[in-house]
């Protein structure tokens, strides 16, 4: 059976139904044994909710309640008129937070895309040399400093004659 007869019946148990249509549709349940027990089961179920239906009382009279709820539509219909007066920093600060985010975006991708250089250091002093390695994949400069000055041996540098040291199983006296 098709979902709009399965409808129709309900329609017609609910009394939503012309008296014409009605009358159409009893004779087309009386004819299909289908939807014969389709409308007994509607008939059934409908029987068992109103019976066991609480009644809910309103505090306020029918007319009242029904005012109260005519009045709340109304005022949702109704167009909210914002208020003109004035500079409006909220206006702005969408687009402003939207430019700070492009411009956060644009330096992060600028820092990626180029990482900051940096100068090999050509200033040593004088007996000072320097090499300087850059790994730019890598982000990293090491630099290598190295003291070339010439040194000069003092005296005291010099190294100092042999010490001979007795063994203690000898003896001095020959």
């Amino acid at each position: 059976m098709k979902h709009d007869f399965e409808v129709k019946i309900q329609a017609r148990l609910d009394g939503e139904l012309s008296q014409r249509e009605a009358g159409q549709l009893d004779e087309w349940i009386a004819r299909d044994a289908e939807a014969g027990a389709l409308a007994a089961e509607l008939g059934q179920i409908k029987g068992v909710l109103s019976r066991n239906e609480t009644a809910a009382a309103v505090p306020e009279s029918r007319e009242f309640y029904w005012s109260k709820i005519q009045r709340e539509i109304q005022r949702m219909d109704r167009p909210v008129v914002a208020a003109r007066g004035g500079w409006s920093w909220r206006r702005w600060a969408k687009p402003l937070a939207g430019l700070a985010a492009l411009g956060c975006v644009l330096a992060i991708v600028r820092w990626e895309t180029s990482p900051p250089a940096f100068d090999e250091i050509s200033a040593t002093g004088e007996g000072m040399e320097a090499i300087t390695f850059h790994d730019q994949s890598a982000g990293m400069t090491v630099v290598w400093l190295q003291d070339s000055t010439p040194q000069v041996k003092k005296a005291s540098d010099a190294p100092a004659a042999p010490i001979s040291i007795p063994d203690p199983g000898e003896s001095e006296v020959e």
